[in-house]
C-alpha cells in the first residue's frame, strides 16, 4: 500500500486482507498472448543445491491466486485445553519443553477466521489457477543459464488446476470456522 492509503486505515478488532497474485494471465484467466512463444516467456526456472547449471523449468507456466476477506487479530488461548490436547506435542524426542511452561494454556496467539456467514453453495474463499504446460530439464550452455533455453521441447510432466465450469475456469473454495497460531 502506498502511504496516502496507509493513511486512511484506523483501528479496530482486527485486520482482514484480500490478496491477489496474477502470473503470466489476466483478470478472467487467459494466459498472456506471448505464453506458448519460442523460447516461452512464461516459465519458472529452479536450479537446486549440489545441481548448479541443471534447471528445472516450468514452461507454459501461469495462473492465479486469491485468498478473500481472511482475518487476523491478536487473542490468547484458553487457559482450559481441550479433552483432546495431548500436552506431548510440546515435547522434543528427549523429553524437553518446546514452549515454557510446557503448556501452552494462555499464551498470545494470532486467531485467523473467516467471520462472515455464507450461503450454502458460496465458495468465494481462496480461488486458485494453476497451469504448467511443460516441465523439463534444462541445462547451462556456456554464458545463457537453462531457465533461458529451451533445448528439452519435450515434458516430463504437465500440471492443471482448474475448475471444469469454463475454460480457465479458477478452482473455488470455501473456509469456516477460526484457527489458533501460537508458539513464536
Amino acid at each position: 500500500m502506498a502511504d496516502h492509503e496507509l493513511q486512511s486505515v484506523s483501528g479496530g478488532d482486527a485486520v482482514q486482507l484480500t490478496l491477489r497474485f496474477r502470473n503470466n494471465v489476466d483478470e478472467n484467466n487467459v494466459p498472456d498472448m506471448a505464453c506458448g512463444g519460442t523460447p516461452d516467456p512464461c516459465r519458472l526456472g529452479l536450479e537446486f543445491v549440489a545441481r548448479e547449471g541443471n534447471w528445472l523449468v516450468l514452461k507454459d507456466f501461469y495462473g492465479s491466486l486469491a485468498v478473500e476477506d481472511i482475518r487476523f487479530e491478536g487473542a490468547f488461548l484458553s487457559n482450559s485445553g481441550s479433552p483432546y490436547r495431548d500436552l506431548s506435542r510440546f515435547e522434543d524426542a528427549d523429553g524437553n519443553c518446546l514452549l515454557s511452561p510446557c503448556n501452552p494454556d494462555g499464551l498470545p496467539a494470532i486467531l485467523v477466521d473467516y467471520p462472515f456467514a455464507k450461503g450454502p453453495g458460496e465458495y468465494q474463499d481462496l480461488h486458485a489457477f494453476v497451469n504448467i504446460g511443460r516441465m523439463a530439464v534444462e541445462v547451462d550452455d556456456g554464458t545463457t543459464p537453462g531457465y533461458l533455453l529451451d533445448n528439452n521441447p519435450g515434458s516430463a510432466l504437465a500440471f492443471r488446476m482448474s475448475d471444469s465450469t469454463s475454460p480457465n475456469g479458477d478452482m473455488q473454495m470455501r473456509f469456516d470456522g477460526r484457527a489458533f497460531l501460537y508458539g513464536f
